[in-house]
């Protein structure tokens, strides 16, 4: 047993030196005499080996050990990049589209420098924006000025101005059209032009060419429906204060119709009523008769269309 008894604490011995030593020369630190072994975190210092999770906590998005550390550092230092590339991406996606907004002002077209200026963007990004934008085919370059190319002319007639206001006129529009035998049209004011949300029906002969100026506008059956709608706004142009007071409170009236009998163009009958959108803005439906007498039942068609939509518009 003696001999046990000393071999047992001359390994103690050798083990307390070997430790004592690696302590003084800053290998491992000390651990607090009260504290618990199992309490107590490990010694090795952040990029000494494969560190632990728990090591890492609050030290910083993508901070790891040189063996390797936590996944979810990892993942978190990935989606940091990602990040970095979805910003740049959606840098050179308005970038492009500011290029195209400069372009699509200009009608006769627009040079580099004037592209570059009015969009705020260095001339060398903006030429290389430009010139991958005609490869695309949105724009078009003529000499040194770039217009609006065909592909986004083409995607432009796809854009609807009212989506659902469309779905909500589909059917009574072409009821309307069918009991009117006429052209009918919903329109809508969107950034101070009318937009034709849908249509149905066919007049015969070629149509007379409708200058789009806000003084035309404002005579047709359609325009006087939607401008009339808006409380706040000042008379169109070729009103007196009060002549389009006089309209406005026409068409106030419940189940009102505006009429136009060739006032704006010879050959051509409009009647157009109110279609109450939700936000209480009013959009128009129009019927119009070219070159006949319009049906005495046309105003009370309209009503019952524009009503129909209504209906439609809340309960889709």
């Amino acid at each position: 047993m003696n001999i046990f008894a000393s071999h047992f604490e001359t390994v103690t011995k050798a083990k307390t030196a070997r430790a004592t030593l690696a302590i003084q020369r800053g290998e491992v630190s000390m651990p607090n005499a009260s504290a618990s072994p199992a309490l107590v975190p490990s010694a090795r210092p952040l990029g000494s080996g494969g560190g632990q999770s728990a090591d890492l906590a609050g030290n910083g998005i993508g901070r790891n050990t040189a063996g390797g550390g936590s996944g979810a550092d990892w993942q978190a230092g990935s989606a940091v990049g990602r990040g970095n590339a979805d910003q740049r991406g959606r840098g050179v996606l308005e970038g492009a589209f500011d290029v195209l907004d400069t372009v699509s002002r200009v009608p006769n077209g627009a040079g580099l420098s004037e592209v570059a200026r009015n969009s705020g963007l260095p001339k060398a990004t903006t030429h290389r924006l430009l010139e991958q934008l005609v490869d695309l085919g949105a724009v078009q370059r003529d000499g040194h000025r770039y217009y609006v190319g065909d592909t986004i002319a083409q995607i432009g007639q796809s854009w609807q101005p009212h989506p659902k206001l469309r779905r909500a006129a589909l059917t009574p529009t072409r009821t309307l059209a069918r009991l009117s035998a006429g052209a009918v049209t919903v329109t809508v004011l969107h950034n101070n032009a009318m937009r034709v949300v849908t249509k149905a029906g066919n007049v015969s002969g070629p149509l007379p060419q409708m200058a789009p100026t806000e003084e035309f506008v404002a005579r047709t059956a359609a325009g006087r429906i939607v401008l009339a709608a808006q409380p706040h706004r000042d008379p169109p142009r070729g009103y007196t204060r009060p002549e389009w007071k006089r309209v406005r409170d026409s068409l106030s009236q419940h189940a009102a119709v505006a009429l136009d009998h060739q006032e704006v163009l010879p050959g051509i009958f409009c009647a157009a009523a109110g279609i109450t959108l939700p936000g209480g803005t009013v959009a128009s439906i129009c019927a119009m008769i070219v070159n006949r007498t319009p049906p005495p039942i046309l105003p009370d068609l309209l009503i019952r269309a524009a009503r129909e939509t209504t209906h439609n518009l809340t309960h889709q």
